[in-house]
């Protein structure tokens, strides 16, 4: 019996390490048939290359055959503002930008309806149902090239006469620009009060029966800042290359003609009194109008004055009439609203800008011939009339 037992389990055991084998064996036969992971990435990459490489080659065949169109299309770009949707528009259809302007959309900037309507995907019936307005049918004049351009502005720039300028308009604008460009000027501005040349103008009217205007009082009052603050009556000696001081007070108005500002001198104006100042400026102003001054009439002078509050104008900065130092330029009298012992009052004011040569009158030495000036019309009954 033992013997038959034995032989049972053997035969067992050798049936389980058949079976075993067996598995291994198909085991193996199968992972030689599968492929292997790196394999399998292989393959894939190289799918993946050859698709890419595929849309590579469709994308440039597409971009051949839109590179006509792209380029008729974008050929006036630097002189055209496009739209991205009208760009696009304009590169499927193959429509040149530069045929259709000006275009319907504002400024004359081209829309996609212009686009639409020139390949006759849209009518102007169905536009005007949208609301958009039909092209603008005037021929478009403005210049393509940089020729066109030199050539357009010369043409409009003969279509204009040349004005008669007389040799005293000459010489102004010799003078001027000389001025501008060769003087440093600077600049310095106060507002000036008012409120007692009504009653100035009033109690000369009354003792003397003549009519004073602002202008007079502002000569007046320019004549006697400048003898209190003398550095401002200087001028720039170009040959000397220095400053030089002038002795006599004369004061220079300038006055408007048909020929161009002129501007005679009323001499020591320190000395003389309001209605002397007056007559003479009427007097130089018709005679200027008239073109009878004298030369030794408006050339020379110390310091000028230019007025426009005639004219409206509330303040303004003239340019320095050389050799001279300085010019004032006055506005136009307007009344303001202040504070006065912290109670709102209203005071007419003008405003006074001083143009000075840098290289002879400081800014501090303007600031102090504008507090005088200012300062005179506070003082007005000591004036002599």
């Amino acid at each position: 019996m033992c013997g038959a037992g034995n032989r049972d389990r053997a035969s067992k055991r050798a049936a389980v390490v058949d079976a075993r084998a067996r598995r291994a064996t198909r085991a193996r036969a199968t992972a030689r048939r599968a492929p292997s992971t790196r394999a399998m990435r292989r393959a894939t990459t190289f799918a993946l290359a050859r698709a890419t490489r595929r849309a590579r080659m469709r994308n440039l065949e597409s971009a051949v055959e839109r590179a006509p169109r792209r380029a008729l299309a974008t050929r006036a770009i630097g002189e055209l503002k496009l739209w991205p949707s009208v760009r696009r528009l304009c590169e499927e259809h193959g429509v040149d930008p530069a045929t259709l302007t000006p275009g319907s959309g504002p400024r004359g900037h081209l829309i996609a309806a212009d686009v639409l309507r020139s390949v006759g995907a849209v009518d102007d019936a169905t536009l005007e149902k949208l609301g958009l307005r039909p092209r603008a049918t005037v021929p478009d004049e403005r210049p393509k090239t940089l020729l066109e351009d030199y050539e357009y502005g010369l043409a409009r720039a003969q279509a204009a006469e040349d004005a008669a300028t007389t040799k005293m308009r000459r010489t102004i604008a010799s003078r001027l620009t000389e001025s501008k460009t060769r003087t440093p000027h600077a600049y310095a501005s106060a507002d000036v009060d008012l409120s007692e040349v009504a009653a100035l103008r009033r109690r000369v009217m009354d003792a003397s029966g003549v009519k004073v205007s602002l202008n007079d009082c502002v000569m007046y009052a320019v004549g006697r800042a400048l003898r209190e603050v003398p550095e401002l009556n200087a001028g720039w000696d170009e040959a000397a290359g220095g400053k030089r001081a002038y002795e006599s007070v004369d004061v220079c108005v300038a006055v408007a003609t048909d020929d161009g500002l002129i501007t005679p001198i009323v001499t020591r104006a320190d000395e003389k009194t309001l209605t002397e100042i007056g007559a003479d400026v009427k007097g130089l102003a018709k005679k200027a109008r008239e073109g009878a001054l004298k030369p030794h009439e408006f050339m020379g002078g110390s310091f000028s004055v230019s007025n426009l509050g005639m004219f409206g104008v509330d303040a303004f900065s003239a340019i320095l009439n050389p050799p001279q130092g300085a010019i004032l330029a006055v506005g136009a009298g307007k009344d303001r609203v202040v504070l006065v012992e912290g109670q709102p009052s209203t005071v007419q004011t003008m405003t006074a800008t001083v143009s000075a040569d840098r290289r002879v009158v400081d800014e501090a030495d303007a600031a102090r011939w504008l507090d005088a000036f200012a300062g005179q019309f506070k003082k007005t009954a000591e004036w002599s009339i």
